[in-house]
This record gives C-alpha cells, sequence and structure tokens, in this order.
C-alpha cells in the first residue's frame, strides 16, 4: 500500500516541475500541468519542446532598438 502512495508523489512531483518547465511557454504552467498529468510527464515533455514561449517571453528577448 505503501509503494502505490509513494509512486503517486513522485508522479504528482514530477507533473508540477514539468508544468513549471512549461511556465514560460504557450500553454502555461496550468496547461502543462494538467497535460501531464492526463499523459506521462515525459511525454508533456516533448511536447513542450515543439511549443514556441510565450510572446511575452519573445518580445522580451527581442533586442530593443535605440
Amino acid at each position: 500500500m505503501v509503494l502505490p502512495l509513494a509512486l503517486l508523489i513522485v508522479y504528482l512531483i514530477f507533473s508540477i516541475l514539468v508544468g513549471l518547465c512549461g511556465s514560460q511557454r504557450r500553454m502555461g504552467f496550468t496547461g502543462t500541468f494538467l497535460l501531464s498529468l492526463v499523459v506521462t510527464p515525459v511525454l508533456a515533455l516533448l511536447i513542450l519542446l515543439v511549443t514556441g514561449p510565450s510572446r511575452r517571453v519573445q518580445l522580451e528577448r527581442r533586442p530593443r532598438s535605440r
């Protein structure tokens, strides 16, 4: 009984970490976290590699002209 509970906790922790990785992406933390709960966190990380950064992050990275 302890092992399935430990696996569930590890799965949730990895899902939260994937959500944090996705917070700068278009899907955001919530979308990435929910995706990693439905599919595995590893697959959600692969999807993160495909999606681009959010528009806000793209604008912040753009060099400002002077």
